[in-house]
């Protein structure tokens, strides 16, 4: 699942594309979430909003990009304001399930001036600050998890497959820090629209929400979705603004050099 989808999160983090699911088991459902056509490249521009249990917030704006390789996809976050986060940068390859190679995720912070390499024991921590963790900017693994269709149920007036994932070995629970997932899928977009997630005593203790679901040159696309913490009470937002899709994005903005000289206007010539 790309960043947008959560991203790829997914955090997808989730551009997702209209196309029909005939899908008969729980496996097929989702392949079909991971591998539904959704332009060669995107560009975005996102806010992630904290909001704290009192209702006060914060907000990071930063910009969203990410290229097709082949069967893999590379994005870049790059933030932009408030002062305290302009210049972090966050890069990642998506590979192609079938090698079952884990995905890479790098950060750039311009206070210590070096990329980091996120660790996969890493990868379960909080992204800059908010309820999303470093997993779930990685796109959606069918092989990582054991699922069941269980039912069908509507969300928001839109029919949804409901799934129940279990890990498949405890590698991916280290990784994830998930020990069950259920999850929605509106059966007419494929698109991921609900995720509550448990814990070891099969307590839930986050949730994932689309709250708004659109056409965006015909590709279904969640512009808005948030994940709320069910212990601490805080809810984090992702919001999307000036989606573009097969803008012709240059293979520059994917590469490490550009999270330390940053994503400028120049940079950017098809979209601004």
């Amino acid at each position: 699942m790309k960043f947008l989808s959560i991203a790829a999160a997914g955090i997808s983090l989730c551009f997702m594309s209209a196309t029909q699911v005939a899908a008969v088991t729980a496996d097929d459902i989702l392949s079909q979430v991971r591998n539904r056509p959704d332009g060669v490249d995107t560009f975005a521009n996102a806010s992630l909003v904290l909001i704290e249990k009192n209702g006060s917030k914060r907000v990071r704006d930063l910009l969203f990009l990410q290229k097709d390789y082949g069967k893999d996809d590379k994005l870049t976050l790059s933030f932009t304001t408030p002062a305290d986060v302009k210049g972090v940068v966050l890069q990642s390859i998506n590979y192609d399930e079938s090698v079952q190679k884990e995905d890479d995720q790098w950060m750039y912070l311009p206070a210590f001036r070096q990329i980091r390499r996120i660790a996969a024991t890493d990868k379960r921590g909080s992204f800059m600050g908010s309820q999303f963790s470093y997993i779930d900017l990685d796109k959606l693994r069918v092989t990582d998890y054991r699922q069941t269709l269980v039912r069908e149920e509507k969300i928001n007036e839109r029919d949804c497959y409901v799934i129940e994932r279990i890990p498949s070995s405890l590698e991916v629970v280290n990784r994830t820090g998930y020990h069950k997932v259920n999850v929605w899928v509106d059966k007419d977009s494929s698109v991921v629209v609900k995720q509550v997630y448990f814990d070891a005593k099969g307590i839930p203790f986050k949730e994932f929400f689309a709250k708004k679901l659109e056409q965006v040159q015909n590709i279904w696309t969640v512009t808005h979705s948030e994940m709320r913490d069910l212990v601490n009470g805080r809810t984090s937002e992702l919001i999307f603004s000036g989606v573009r899709y097969d803008v012709g994005l240059d293979d520059s903005l994917f590469q490490h050099n550009i999270m330390k000289t940053g994503v400028k206007n120049g940079n950017l010539p098809q979209v601004r």
